[in-house]
């Protein structure tokens, strides 16, 4: 038996992640839903009606199918790859091809692409390409079984980012399969973690994942490291920065050091003449120099990450601080611009408040109106 007393709803417009060790029945659940894969018993609705009531060639050109090795025809090329739904749903075929030159664009595809095969472009573009393809006819479900796990890891990356650009743009109803937590903490608005036999651990928003795991089982699969992963859901807006030690090159020895000394640190950071980091500077190096002395002339050493004010994490905070020979992290405007300094006993504290909220946070990410039902 793949799958063991199933009962999952997907909210519309969600993206909900199946995840769980190899043979638990993700792909299962998921080919059940366009009924490549029949249950032996139960339902599963799609918007209220049993799919096992529709004429299974018609549901799938209505339910978008995304596959790990893109699937695409290599003897179509990459507009009529795209076109394929459309122009079996009787579109003309200068509208299917006029739709699939602007999904291209939509997924991060040059247009001109369009007229090339699939054995003309890399393994990412394939798979956007794939994504563009089971978007074609503008199926409200979009299935994607194990899409990015034949790419390397940045472009992988680099496709996960693309898909959560797209869901906020077009908030489809997603199923996804992945054996990555990381990959499913990532893109999805809930996670359903299946056990080894083909039953559900824990199907809950991944903040609630990764800071109230059910079971011994759930701690254990999302990873030790679960709580620097739940930073990722806190923002770094509002953190109280520090101003100093923060001087310009253009600074002296003695306005450093005094800034140093003000703030209490062994550490001062350099900025450029447009105000985004050069370096750090240890303090002891700035001592045996003359008081006149530009900070221009003196050697820094590498800041190392920097996080984005605005829009990044606390876990992205985090990153910046540990990476920092000084321990602090920069924090930056979006272009760039030193915006302050956020050390260890403020991070540690940012953290203990976010903590704090975990609860009331994942509250606001409970199930909405549910759409899908298997």
């Amino acid at each position: 038996m793949a799958v063991d007393a199933l009962d999952l709803e997907v909210p519309a417009g969600k993206t909900m992640v199946l995840v769980g060790p190899s043979g638990c029945g993700k792909t299962t659940t998921l080919r059940m839903i366009n009924r490549l894969v029949e249950p032996t018993e139960g339902r599963v609705l799609l918007d209220g009606r049993d799919v096992r009531q529709s004429n299974p060639a018609q549901l799938r050109r209505g339910i978008g199918y995304v596959i790990q090795q893109t699937g695409l025809f290599p003897h179509r090329t990459v507009q009529d790859n795209i076109a394929t739904v459309p122009l079996l749903d009787g579109w003309p075929r200068k509208k299917a091809r006029a739709r699939a030159r602007d999904l291209l664009a939509l997924v991060g595809l040059d247009p001109a692409l369009a007229p090339r095969y699939p054995y003309q472009l890399s393994g990412g573009q394939q798979q956007r390409v794939g994504v563009a393809r089971a978007l074609a006819a503008d199926p409200p479900v979009l299935l994607m079984d194990e899409p990015f796990s034949a790419v390397d890891p940045l472009i992988r990356a680099s496709l996960q980012d693309e898909l959560v650009r797209l869901q906020t743009e077009l908030r489809k109803t997603v199923v996804l399969v992945t054996h990555d937590i990381e990959e499913a903490i990532k893109v999805g608005d809930l996670v359903a973690l299946y056990r080894p036999d083909g039953r559900l651990a824990q199907v809950d928003a991944p903040q609630r994942l990764l800071g109230m795991p059910v079971d011994s089982y759930v701690s254990d699969f999302v990873g030790f490291d679960r709580g620097i992963r739940l930073l990722s859901f806190f923002r770094a807006t509002g953190l109280n920065l520090r101003a100093e030690p923060i001087v310009g090159s253009d600074s002296t020895v003695a306005k450093a050091l005094g800034a140093a000394r003000d703030a209490g640190q062994p550490w001062i950071l350099v900025t450029d003449s447009d105000g985004k980091p050069r370096g750090w500077l240890p303090a002891e190096r700035l001592a045996p120099l003359a008081d006149d002395t530009p900070l221009g002339t003196v050697p820094a050493e590498e800041f190392g990450h920097t996080f984005t004010v605005e829009t990044d994490s606390l876990r992205a905070a985090l990153d910046a601080a540990l990476l920092s020979p000084a321990g602090q992290a920069i924090g930056v405007d979006s272009a760039g611009r030193v915006a302050g300094l956020l050390s260890y006993d403020q991070l540690r504290a940012a953290v203990q408040a976010a903590e704090a909220t975990t609860k009331d946070a994942a509250g606001d990410a409970e199930q909405q109106p549910r759409s899908l039902r298997a």
